[in-house]
């Protein structure tokens, strides 16, 4: 930036800013997606006091609260390490990435579909991601399996919720076919 003539501190500033401003917009809209996914949710099972914004806030801010404080041990390091729970589920961010892009392009089909559309070139890569977090999450379950507990449990759960996704995408495709 000094090329352009902006002082070395004034840029450095300004990028501070910036990256500060790109986390808390992405802070915020990710709470508020929570809040409303607690909301429907919470309609959905007729659970009244989820409706409540203040409630849905809590509820979605705890469990980042819990992943930014708990400290568990550090399966990478010495029995007596510990490092914030956060970090230790990294090894999964990716996987739980990919079974959003998967449901992404599930939601797109079926949306296509209903309207007879032509959905081979999203059905084509939504197997092929799904295949491949599937057995990702897979092989990370069998490795973690008594080594590390939380990754062990959470990519079961992942894993449980790559099935329940698939099974909910079938019912939906079938129920479309059947009114076609």
């Amino acid at each position: 930036m000094q090329s352009l003539g902006i002082p070395k501190q004034f840029a450095s500033t300004l990028m501070s800013v910036l990256v500060i401003s790109f986390a808390a917009t992405t802070l915020d809209t990710a709470t508020r997606i929570q809040r409303f996914i607690i909301n429907e949710f919470g309609q959905s099972l007729k659970i009244k006091s989820f409706s409540n914004k203040y409630i849905a806030t809590i509820i979605a801010v705890l469990p980042a609260i819990f992943l930014a404080f708990w400290d568990v041990p550090d399966p990478a390091s010495s029995a007596d390490s510990t490092r914030s729970a956060g970090f230790v589920l990294w090894p999964i961010f990716g996987a739980s990435n990919q079974m959003l892009a998967a449901l992404t392009l599930m939601v797109i089909s079926i949306y296509f579909l209903k309207r007879k559309k032509n959905v081979l070139p999203l059905v084509i890569p939504m197997l092929i991601v799904l295949i491949i977090t599937f057995v990702s999450l897979l092989q990370k379950s069998i490795y973690e399996f008594g080594n590390n507990n939380v990754l062990f449990f959470i990519s079961l759960s992942l894993l449980v919720l790559i099935i329940w996704m698939v099974i909910e995408g079938v019912i939906k495709v079938l129920e479309i076919k059947k009114s076609m």
